[in-house]
């Protein structure tokens, strides 16, 4: 790791009273789900997935992952055929 990224995590931990250690996996697993989360809605803006498929690979329901579209303003795609697929999905 860089200077740059020991003082970081160095910080990091510092304010939330944790070990290095602890402040990394933390880091690491809040950084792991965000990139996740991104990918997969950039998969479903690509066509490439649909809603369903994005929430399998962000590892979230349906619902966490329309939330998550919602919040970043991604929700363009979603039609009435992606709202049936997805309630025949939950059924």
């Amino acid at each position: 790791m860089s200077d740059e990224e020991l003082d970081l995590v160095a910080r990091l931990a510092d304010a939330t009273d944790a070990s290095r250690s602890d402040a990394i996996r933390q880091a690491i697993q809040r950084g792991a789900r965000e990139e996740l989360i991104r990918v997969a809605l950039q998969r479903y803006q690509d066509g490439e997935v649909g809603m369903r498929g994005a929430a399998e690979l962000a590892g979230l329901t349906i619902a966490e992952m329309m939330a998550e579209a919602n919040d970043r303003g991604v929700m363009t795609n979603y039609d009435e055929a992606d709202l049936a697929d997805d309630v025949d999905a939950l059924r």
